[in-house]
C-alpha cells in the first residue's frame, strides 16, 4: 500500500444531509478498518448528486475524467450515468434496486464486467408495504405510489405493489414526481381526488425532498409508508426497510478488496441482511391515526 489510491465516491444526496453524511462516514470508517485511510494511502473524492438524473450526468462526467481507481455510487441514477461512460473504471454500487434486470450486471452470483456492489428492495416488499398501510388503516382502498418514472430500476417495486393490491383490497395509483415541483402537485392532486395513504419508493428525490412529503402528508392527514428508517426518525410515519448504514459498512471491505487487483465482476452482489420497522408516533398523532396495539408491537423501533 505504498502510494496514494484514489477513490471516487457519487452520493445520490444532497450535500449537507444527516443520512447522506451518515452513510459516506459509514464507508469511510470500514475502509480505515482494513487498512485504508485518508492523507496515508487513500484519497477520496466525493460529489453529490442532490437525486438529481442530470446533475447526475454531470458529476459522473467529472469524476471519470480523474480517472480513479474504484468508484463507489450511491443509487441506481449516479450509476447508470457512469455506465454510459466507462466499462473499466471499477464500480461498487450500494442501494441499486435490481442491478441484473437493469444491465448493470450479467449475473447477482458473477456480475462480470467492471461493477459489483449490494442491491437494495425485491419486489416482494411491495406486499409488505401495502400490509403495513392496511394495518394502522384498515378502511383503506386507494394508495398512491410516489414514483420516479425516470428510474427504471424501480419498475419492479411498482409490479410487485401492483401484484400485491388485490390481496389487500386497494387500488394503486401512480404518482409520477421526477422534482419537488411534481412531488408537490403529484401528492397534492392525489388528495384532491380521494386519495388517503402513500407508498413512497426509494427514489432519490423522494429522499431528498423527504421532509416536503412529510409536510403533504400531514397536511392531507394521510398515513404514508417509507422505504428506510431514516423516514420514519426525521419525521415520516412508518419505514419499513433495510439497514442502509450497513450496506456502506459492508462496501468499504469491497472497495479495498478491488484495490487490493480482485475484479469487481468475480465478486457477487450481495442483498441486504438486516430489515426492520420504525414507527413514529408523533408523526401518527399529528393525522389523528391511532395505531393498532398488535402493529405497535411489530415496531423494531418506536419514536414517541
Amino acid at each position: 500500500m505504498g502510494m496514494t489510491r484514489r477513490v471516487g465516491v457519487l452520493m445520490s444526496y444532497q450535500e449537507g444531509d444527516d443520512e447522506g453524511r451518515s452513510r459516506l462516514i459509514a464507508f469511510r470508517d470500514s475502509l480505515h478498518e482494513v487498512g485504508w485511510a485518508e492523507g496515508r494511502n487513500l484519497s477520496l473524492e466525493v460529489r453529490w448528486l442532490a437525486g438529481d438524473s442530470e446533475r447526475a450526468a454531470r458529476e459522473a462526467r467529472a469524476l471519470v475524467a480523474q480517472a480513479p481507481d474504484v468508484v463507489l455510487v450511491n443509487g441506481t441514477p449516479g450509476l447508470a450515468a457512469l455506465r454510459a461512460l466507462t466499462r473499466t473504471i471499477p464500480m461498487v454500487f450500494v442501494v441499486v434496486t435490481n442491478p441484473v434486470g437493469a444491465g448493470f450486471v450479467e449475473s447477482l452470483a458473477r456480475p462480470g464486467g467492471n461493477i459489483t456492489g449490494f442491491s437494495s428492495f425485491e419486489p416482494e416488499i411491495g406486499g409488505k408495504w401495502l400490509e403495513s398501510l392496511k394495518a394502522v388503516a384498515p378502511e383503506l382502498t386507494r394508495v398512491g405510489v410516489l414514483h420516479d418514472p425516470e428510474a427504471a430500476g424501480f419498475q419492479t417495486l411498482v409490479r410487485g405493489i401492483e401484484s400485491a393490491a388485490a390481496r389487500f383490497a386497494v387500488h394503486v395509483q401512480l404518482i409520477h414526481a421526477r422534482n419537488p415541483a411534481e412531488i408537490r402537485t403529484g401528492i397534492e392532486g392525489f388528495a384532491s381526488d380521494g386519495g388517503r395513504a402513500l407508498v413512497v419508493l426509494p427514489n432519490p428525490i423522494n429522499s431528498v425532498e423527504r421532509r416536503s412529503i412529510f409536510a403533504l402528508a400531514e397536511r392531507h392527514r394521510m398515513p404514508a409508508i417509507y422505504p428506510f428508517a431514516f423516514h420514519a426518525r426525521d419525521g415520516g410515519l412508518a419505514a419499513y426497510g433495510f439497514d442502509a448504514l450497513d450496506l456502506f459498512r459492508r462496501a468499504g471491505p469491497y472497495v479495498a478488496r478491488i484495490l487490493g487487483g480482485e475484479k469487481p465482476g468475480d465478486l457477487p452482489v450481495q442483498a441486504p441482511t438486516k430489515y426492520g420497522l420504525v414507527l413514529n408516533l408523533k408523526a401518527a398523532r399529528a393525522i389523528e391515526l391511532e395505531i393498532p396495539p398488535t402493529f405497535l408491537a411489530r415496531a423494531d423501533e418506536v419514536i414517541e
